[in-house]
């Protein structure tokens, strides 16, 4: 029988992280090599593919040698013609110190979501409940020119398509698509299996159900649980649903569910680069921490701030790049913050970028004053 994987959810999709690294970097003035581009050393970048030539792949502007790199795609053994544009991937390796160039030795793709499309309407589609939003800057791939225009784009789309969805989770939910793969036509046996990871929310263990996103979860005595168990699940648990019966309605009859670790796992001393929307700002008055793709970060007034922005343009869904050190609680200590432009945000600002002392900035001293390392 043939199996359709029909729904992957990450939020954030790049989860499990182990790596290591060469050490925490300085953050000391305008010394910092991280405040002109690039981590330097050993690290972990996690961005879109803006570039796959030959044996070389760009990933948050650094163009990394794939020669020698392990890549895995969707947990299976993957090769460099695997790594498309607009992926969003999570690389290990080496970065030089002129900031544009390194080495990768491990690279890792999944997915956001698969599954069939419920519908298309103008830019945005939806996949068992879950919004996708399609920008001018979407790479779509393996799909006919139905509409014959000769371009690729969301009027492909049809109704019933199983579709591979790769991109960046806004505060709301909303999927920004950078990737979409047409994997098949439609489900075309009689037997798939949907796979679904998130945040459990709406628990009602009376009625044996919550929700994941805009999807209603169902589990009763014949599923399957993995390090959790029916009486200790609660709203706030990450998880990963797994149904052979599919949907009966608009409730996914779980099979299986087992408890995932949520975030990037990283260490003490890790150099990390990552891409994405910011969901989280409360803490930022108080303490000048943020969340970005799930990821806590730290500003202090080492920070450095390119493409003319500053601290109070942090806000709920504006996309940034964020470089730094992660600290002994887990925080990605800034060293630099960038602003994303474009369409969904997804394309880089292509003006001049200049960096901002924040000590040079009144209203970002009022928010620096209490930058320490506090656990979050």
């Amino acid at each position: 029988m043939k199996r359709w994987s029909v729904m992957k959810m990450l939020v954030p999709w790049f989860v499990l992280f182990a790596v290591t690294s060469c050490g925490p970097m300085s953050l000391t003035g305008d010394n910092n090599e991280l405040a002109g581009g690039g981590i330097g050393g050993t690290g972990i970048s996690v961005g879109k593919i803006t570039a796959a030539v030959n044996s070389s792949v760009s990933v948050n502007g650094v163009a990394f040698d794939t020669t020698n790199a392990s890549v895995t795609v969707d947990g299976m053994v993957g090769n460099r013609s695997n790594l498309k544009v607009g992926m969003i991937v999570k690389v290990d390796g080496i970065f030089n110190q002129d900031g544009t160039t390194g080495v990768a030795v491990n690279i890792e793709f999944k997915d956001i979501l698969e599954g069939p499309v419920g519908s298309v309407v103008s830019n945005t589609l939806v996949v068992l409940g879950q919004t996708v939003s399609v920008s001018s800057s979407t790479i779509f791939d393996d799909f006919p020119d139905i509409n014959g225009d000769g371009l690729f784009d969301v009027n492909d789309i049809m109704e019933g398509n199983i579709v591979e969805v790769s991109g960046f989770v806004d505060a709301s939910g909303v999927i920004h698509a950078t990737y979409i793969s047409r994997k098949a036509a439609s489900i075309v046996s009689d037997g798939f299996e949907i796979e679904l990871k998130g945040t459990i929310a709406k628990l009602d263990s009376f009625a044996m159900t919550f929700t994941i996103g805009s999807l209603t979860i169902e589990y009763n005595s014949n599923t399957e649980f993995k390090d959790t168990s029916a009486e200790v699940l609660k709203n706030g648990l990450y998880v990963e649903v797994k149904s052979s019966a599919g949907t009966i309605g608009n409730v996914l009859i779980a099979s299986k569910i087992e408890l995932e670790d949520e975030g990037h796992n990283l260490d003490e001393g890790d150099e990390f680069e990552v891409e994405g929307f910011v969901t989280d700002t409360s803490a930022l008055l108080a303490e000048n921490k943020f969340k970005l793709e799930g990821q806590t970060v730290l500003i202090t007034s080492n920070t450095k701030f390119e493409n003319g922005i500053n601290i109070d343009n942090i806000i709920v869904n504006v996309k940034l790049e964020v470089e730094g050190t992660v600290d002994a609680y887990g925080v990605l200590v800034a060293d630099k913050i960038e602003i994303k432009a474009g369409d969904d945000g997804d394309s880089d600002d292509s003006g001049d970028d200049s960096d901002i002392d924040s000590e040079d900035d009144s209203s970002e001293s009022d928010h620096l004053e209490n930058g320490e390392n506090d656990p979050s």
